[in-house]
């Protein structure tokens, strides 16, 4: 037994920080694990096609007028590649602009030069991704499905890379390829996201698939045995993370993933600040409402060892982090301005060493700890972590480390700087009964030098959150600068990285806000 002879507010509030700092080292040594487990990744090999089974290649569409031709042509050429009678391109179209129109128009020329092509609208989006999914499931004959989102760009040897995998192996329920980036070197946004993605794809996905642990789909550029997604119950409509959701119930089911490092179909990163809000801010409620529904599955299942089950509760609750950094930066601010120093605050610990003789106290151990000092270690050991993690993704690439300082230093204060944002959206996953919206995030087709996102349609306001991080960018100087004036020097550095990165979100937001000129997605 441990007494804290010091129970005041002050040590509850630094212990709190010490608890909050626990958190991050869990997520953060996993990070570190999965780095050095995904060296044991090995690339998948594949016999050729003795026969070739048939592909419905699925594409939920939504108001993606810029892509969707580039996205058709290059389904046409895998088409091509594989047999254009083994594959139906099925088009399942919720737009509301003319989009569809520009659908019509190549499945057209398409059709009459013998592709075959279904398009689905169902009036609605009920459901939204997942449900036109589901409804296309539903006419589905064919054995495999592969799906792909509005911005991605299919390699034409794709399905000849994928299928044998699933052909050799009944009991691999899906394969997922690694994204590429169509426009990394846009701006300084896509060149330091791209190397977040990267690291997902090089160090998550190789270490997750390397180590037997439960891995997602991504929800696009993977394919997936028909029967096996009918057995798992099918699309759910009920997250906003279907991908996630399904792969890990056909991996319930007893269906593995196999993941293919070397494939790599390209995609668009989002190039404002506004759209990375919305694909980060949905990816963290969806993942919230998945381990919602399938950690208690996960848990009780007798056919997970107690690893699986531990990584596969790390991964699904991820992005609790953003609420903690909230809650980390909070704390901060209450003990700055309650005047503690950190540095010097230290708190008297006992233990008992030996019993008491005839009812006296035991003999005591008594130690002074300094919470700021654990603190500061177990964060710095989260940040390495996660540091390590992007420049091992650098590196595999040999894109060079020096080359890239400035982009992982930027996908670092990015990283706080959504934490407000995305806090909103995992919460509201955790805690709120409604499934919320699909809010897709727009693409633009940029692709070479001096294309650009300004003046298209599909434009991202700020957003109520904007109101948020400029409060706490207004909270954060005020506690910055009291830390100063109180020579509270210990504070300040934390209480600096959530202000640079809650200005810089704020700033790009405005700057990229004024510099829109087109029309607003609604």
């Amino acid at each position: 037994m441990v007494w804290l002879t010091v129970p005041s507010p002050v040590s509850v509030l630094l212990f709190a920080s010490v608890l909050l700092s626990f958190a991050f080292l869990l997520y953060g040594l996993n990070t570190l694990h999965l780095t050095v487990r995904s060296r044991k990744y090995r690339l998948v090999s594949s016999s050729a096609l003795v026969t070739r089974p048939t592909v419905a290649i699925q594409l939920p569409i939504y108001n993606e007028v810029y892509v969707v031709a580039r996205l058709l042509h290059s389904c046409v050429e895998a088409a091509k590649s594989y047999g254009i009678d083994l594959v139906r391109i099925y088009v399942l179209d919720d737009s509301t602009d003319e989009t569809s129109s520009e659908i019509d128009r190549l499945v057209t020329v398409f059709s009459s030069q013998g592709y075959r092509f279904k398009v689905i609208r169902r009036g609605s989006r009920q459901g939204f991704k997942a449900g036109a999914l589901q409804a296309a499931l539903t006419e589905t004959t064919e054995k495999y499905v592969a799906v792909f989102d509005a911005d991605f760009v299919l390699p034409a040897d794709f399905l000849e890379r994928t299928i044998p995998i699933l052909e050799s192996d009944a009991k691999v329920g899906f394969v997922q390829a690694k994204w590429g980036h169509l426009d990394r070197n846009h701006n300084l946004v896509t060149r330091s996201i791209a190397i977040g993605v990267d690291a997902h794809f090089l160090l998550e996905q190789q270490g997750r698939n390397a180590s037997g642990y439960l891995m997602n789909f991504n929800g696009s550029a993977g394919v997936l045995r028909a029967d096996a997604i009918r057995e798992a119950g099918g699309w759910d409509p009920n997250t906003l993370a279907e991908d996630l959701d399904l792969s890990y119930r056909l991996q319930l089911q007893g269906y593995g993933g196999v993941y293919l490092s070397d494939l790599v179909v390209p995609a668009e990163l989002p190039p404002t600040i506004a759209g990375l809000k919305r694909q980060q801010g949905r990816w963290a409620r969806g993942s919230l409402q998945t381990a919602k529904k399938l950690l208690g599955r996960i848990t009780t299942s007798k056919d997970l060892s107690f690893r699986q089950k531990l990584e596969a509760g790390i991964h699904l609750t991820y992005y609790l982090v953003h609420p903690l950094m909230i809650a980390s930066f909070l704390l901060a601010v209450v003990a700055d301005f309650m005047s503690v120093d950190v540095i010097r605050y230290a708190v008297t610990v006992a233990i008992p060493i030996g019993l008491g003789s005839n009812g006296s106290a035991p003999a005591m151990l008594t130690f002074q700890v300094v919470p700021w000092i654990v603190f500061s270690g177990l964060v710095f050991v989260s940040t390495v972590s996660v540091l390590l993690f992007c420049a091992q993704a650098v590196r595999i690439q040999k894109l060079g480390l020096l080359d890239n300082i400035k982009q992982i230093a930027t996908l670092f204060v990015l990283g706080y700087g959504i934490s407000i944002s995305n806090s909103v959206h995992a919460l509201g996953g955790l805690f709120s009964r409604q499934t919320g919206t699909f809010s897709r995030t727009p693409k633009y087709a940029i692709e070479r030098g001096g294309e650009s996102w300004k003046g298209k349609k599909y434009q991202i306001s700020l957003g109520r959150t904007s109101v948020l991080e400029a409060g706490a960018v207004a909270l954060a100087s005020a506690a910055c600068a009291w830390a100063v004036h109180t020579n509270n020097l210990g504070i300040l550095p934390i209480l600096f990285v959530y202000l640079l990165g809650y200005s810089f979100v704020l700033y790009l937001g405005l700057k990229q806000s004024m510099a829109q000129g087109g029309q607003a997605d609604f």
